[in-house]
């Protein structure tokens, strides 16, 4: 047999050297991105999270409003006795537990960084008394070093890039610990002007009935957060305790009033006052229960991305005195710091505003759902979408079970 029909018999030589499928580059700088950007926003969700448990705080006490919302006003009170009204007050309170905790998340997007609020202010603040009880020893100590950077550059004669990175940091620092405050809030100024700036850029481009005509973003915000409010509680609880919505757009100090005076006057409106409706109200309260929970777990989930890329921009920001300088050092340097720092800063930018946009499609979407089931003219608020929403997973739940062949339909179990 010859020698090379033996090699093509098995199946020669060469097989072992052939190319690998190999990763182009910018795939695998997209990979090494996304993994980056993934540990930072763990990062920032496991040190918040660290943060709040340490360290909780009333986040609502941070700026006193001087005119509290209507959501904040209102009293949730349902009269009458049993068992069907106990559960009607029951889910009435979590429902406008439910909606008051997210528009409270939603609030605390667009006015404050929940990091900032937590650890930079107070940090700041200690930064700034132990300056003030060492002001003398910082300048000599400044000076100094100024002094011996100097004196480096002159006698050892190192490159220019390392000499001038050494005094970008010793000014970097020099900063942070002579304008504490203005640094933290300068670094947390981002997280808050996202937010904003989509919710004006959504309100003028496209304007709803209920931020048409704001002045400004915290009035839109104020608008929509009110129209989500009446939708999803003041017209359950208005049915709930009149069983009509003639107190759904009311103002909550002349409610009780209100309630009285249709009470003393209208005996359908008394019957429901004091509790002789319990079917009714238990049917409106489940209801109503149904309608905002996925608006609300929706909403809750998207704070909390906001809140964590919220934390990431303050970190990235505050980081920017130390990163930005090694810039300096030449390409390879500047190219670490576009992909660690800058790409980073750029991506969670763009997250924050996407979280913001999407809640308010969510809030936007909730209210004109709602709208919808009063054009229809529904007996009871907040009952056709549940409803068709159950019935369309009943619907599914019973087509995957009858998913049998039509030839068994036909002739049973036993196709003999």
């Amino acid at each position: 047999m010859s020698t090379t029909a033996e090699k093509r018999h098995h199946g020669g030589t060469d097989a072992p050297t052939r190319p690998l499928y190999a990763v182009p580059p910018e795939h695998r700088f997209l990979g090494e991105f996304r993994t980056v950007l993934l540990r930072y926003l763990v990062g920032a969700f496991l040190l918040l999270f660290l943060v709040i448990l340490v360290r909780p705080a009333q986040i609502g006490a941070a700026q006193a409003e001087t005119a509290p919302w209507k959501y904040q006003r209102e009293q949730v009170e349902i009269q009458g006795r049993g068992v069907l009204n106990a559960y009607a007050r029951l889910a009435i309170r979590s429902t406008a537990w439910m909606t008051r905790s997210s528009i409270e998340r939603q609030r605390d997007v667009y006015r404050l960084g929940l990091f900032d609020f937590l650890v930079g202010g107070r940090t700041a603040e200690g930064v700034g008394g132990w300056r003030e009880g060492n002001r003398r020893l910082l300048r000599d100590g400044t000076q100094l070093a100024l002094l011996g950077l100097v004196a480096y550059g002159i006698l050892v004669r190192p490159s220019a890039r390392t000499w001038v990175l050494a005094i970008l940091l010793l000014l970097a620092a020099t900063v942070v610990i002579t304008k504490p405050q203005a640094t933290v809030q300068k670094a947390a100024a981002l997280g808050t002007a996202v937010p904003n700036l989509m919710l004006g850029a959504v309100s003028q481009i496209a304007p709803s009935r209920e931020t048409d005509g704001a002045p400004n973003a915290d009035e839109a915000q104020k608008r929509l957060a009110t129209r989500y409010w009446d939708s999803f509680v003041a017209h359950p609880l208005s049915r709930v305790q009149t069983g009509t919505a003639v107190l759904a757009t009311a103002d909550p100090a002349r409610k009780p009033s209100l309630l009285q005076n249709l009470g003393r006057n209208v005996s359908g409106v008394h019957d429901w006052a004091i509790g002789r409706h319990g079917p009714e109200r238990a049917f409106i309260a489940t209801s109503a229960v149904g309608y905002v929970l996925p608006f609300a777990i929706t909403l809750g989930v998207l704070a909390m991305i906001a809140a964590c890329a919220q934390t990431l921009l303050f970190l990235l920001c505050l980081a920017a005195l130390f990163v930005v300088p090694l810039a300096v050092e030449g390409p390879r340097r500047r190219g670490q710091v576009i992909r660690w720092w800058l790409l980073p800063l750029l991506a969670t930018v763009a997250l924050l505003a996407f979280t913001s946009l999407l809640s308010l499609t969510v809030m936007r979407v909730a209210n004109a759902l709602h709208s919808s089931d009063e054009y229809v003219g529904v007996l009871l608020a907040g009952s056709t979408w549940p409803i068709v929403a159950l019935a369309l997973i009943r619907w599914r739940l019973a087509r995957q079970r009858g998913k049998v062949p039509r030839r068994h339909r036909l002739f049973g179990s036993d196709p003999s």
